[in-house]
C-alpha cells in the first residue's frame, strides 16, 4: 500500500512539474514574440481597404514590436489566393491574414470548391475596423429617402437597376438586404470595380450604387450624385447629414457594411493570438491612426479574439439569410 501510494505521489509530482514547464515555456514564448519579421497577408491588391489599414497597423506593429512587419498582397480569385497563402503558413503567429468579411465569410457561401475552409483554418485574433458605404442615386432621381426610393421601386418593379464590383461582393448583397427589407425587386448590374459602376451611375446608365464613403463624398459635393442613407451604426463625420439605414426603418441593413480583421492560422499558440490581438487593438487607439483612416471613412476599431468571433458568427448568420433569400448563389466553374 504504501509503495503504490509513493508510485501516486511521485506520478502527479511528474505530472505537476510537466504542467509547471510547459507553463513555463508557453510564458517564455509569448515574451519572446516576435524575435523575427511578421508577414501580414493581404488578399487584395494594393491600394485596396485591406492593403491601407495593414501598412498602417504594420507600421505601428513594428515599432511596438522592434521587429520588420511587412505586407503581402495576394490579390486574386475573389481573395481566395491570398486565404490560401495565409491557411497553408505555419501558425507559429509569424504570418497573419488581414481580410474583409467577404473572402472569409460569403467564400464559403457562395465557392463549394474552396481549397480550404476559412471557418476552420483560420484563428480569429482581433477586430480592425469597418469600412461603411453610402446608398447613391443620380441627382435626376426624384427619390431623397429610402422611403421615397422604395416606393418608385414598387412603382417600377424591376425596372430600377445598381451596380456593384460583381455577383456575391458587399455591395452586391448590401443592396439585396435593403431590397429584401422593403419588398423591392431591382435589376442587379455587376462590374468589374466599383469605380465602372460609378461611371455609370454618374451617366444614368444603372439607378445606383453602394459604395465606400470617400467616393461618395467626392461625387456627393459636385451636385452629381445624392446619397439616401449609409449602412454604418451611426452618422458619418464625412456625411453628417446622411442618416442610417436604420434612422429610415431599416435596421436589418446595418451591419453589411465592410468589416476587416485580423487572423492567424489554425493552431497558433494562444499566449501568441493573444499577445498580436492586445498589441493591434493599443495600436489602434492611436488618435493620429484613426483621424487618417476617420478621414477616408473608415472606423477602427480592435478587440478580443472572442469578441471577434462572435461578430463573425453575426456576419455569417446576416449575409446567409440574404443569400438564402436570392436563392443562393454558386460561383464555381
Amino acid at each position: 500500500m504504501h509503495d503504490a501510494l509513493t508510485v501516486r505521489t511521485t506520478r502527479r509530482q511528474v505530472l505537476m512539474l510537466a504542467a509547471a514547464a510547459s507553463l513555463g515555456t508557453a510564458a517564455r514564448a509569448q515574451a519572446a514574440y516576435p524575435d523575427k519579421p511578421v508577414r501580414i497577408v493581404v488578399p487584395t491588391a494594393a491600394g485596396s481597404g485591406s492593403d491601407l489599414i495593414a501598412r498602417a497597423l504594420a507600421q505601428q506593429l513594428a515599432l511596438a514590436w522592434k521587429q520588420p512587419v511587412t505586407v503581402d498582397n495576394r490579390a486574386g480569385a475573389s481573395g481566395i489566393i491570398g486565404v490560401e497563402a495565409a491557411v497553408r503558413s505555419p501558425a507559429d503567429g509569424y504570418t497573419l491574414l488581414m481580410s474583409s468579411s467577404s473572402p472569409v465569410i460569403i467564400n464559403p457561401m457562395i465557392f463549394r470548391k474552396l481549397p480550404y475552409d476559412p471557418r476552420t483554418a483560420l484563428t480569429p485574433v482581433s477586430h480592425v475596423a469597418i469600412g461603411p458605404a453610402a446608398l447613391l442615386v443620380n441627382e435626376t432621381t426624384r427619390a431623397r429617402s429610402l422611403a421615397e426610393f422604395a416606393a418608385l421601386a414598387k412603382a417600377r418593379p424591376r425596372q430600377l437597376s445598381y451596380g456593384s464590383f460583381g455577383t456575391g461582393s458587399g455591395g452586391h448583397l448590401g443592396v439585396e438586404a435593403f431590397c429584401q427589407a422593403a419588398g423591392i425587386e431591382m435589376i442587379h448590374v455587376p462590374y468589374k470595380g466599383t469605380a465602372p459602376a460609378v461611371t455609370d451611375l454618374l451617366g444614368g446608365q444603372i439607378t445606383s450604387v453602394l459604395t465606400d464613403l470617400a467616393t461618395a463624398q467626392t461625387h456627393i459635393r459636385s451636385g452629381k450624385l445624392r446619397a439616401l442613407a449609409i449602412n454604418g451604426p451611426a452618422r458619418s463625420p464625412l456625411l453628417p447629414e446622411v442618416p442610417t439605414f436604420t434612422e429610415q426603418g431599416f435596421a436589418s441593413v446595418e451591419g453589411t457594411y465592410a468589416r476587416f480583421a485580423l487572423f492567424a492560422p489554425a493552431g497558433t499558440p494562444p499566449a501568441v493570438v493573444e499577445r498580436v490581438s492586445a498589441d493591434s487593438t493599443a495600436a489602434l487607439r492611436r488618435p493620429e491612426l484613426r483621424e487618417r483612416f476617420t478621414a477616408l471613412g473608415y472606423g477602427l476599431e480592435g478587440s478580443t479574439p472572442a469578441e471577434l468571433a462572435v461578430l463573425l458568427r453575426q456576419d455569417t448568420d446576416r449575409w446567409s439569410r440574404v443569400i438564402a433569400a436570392l436563392g443562393g448563389i454558386s460561383l464555381d466553374q
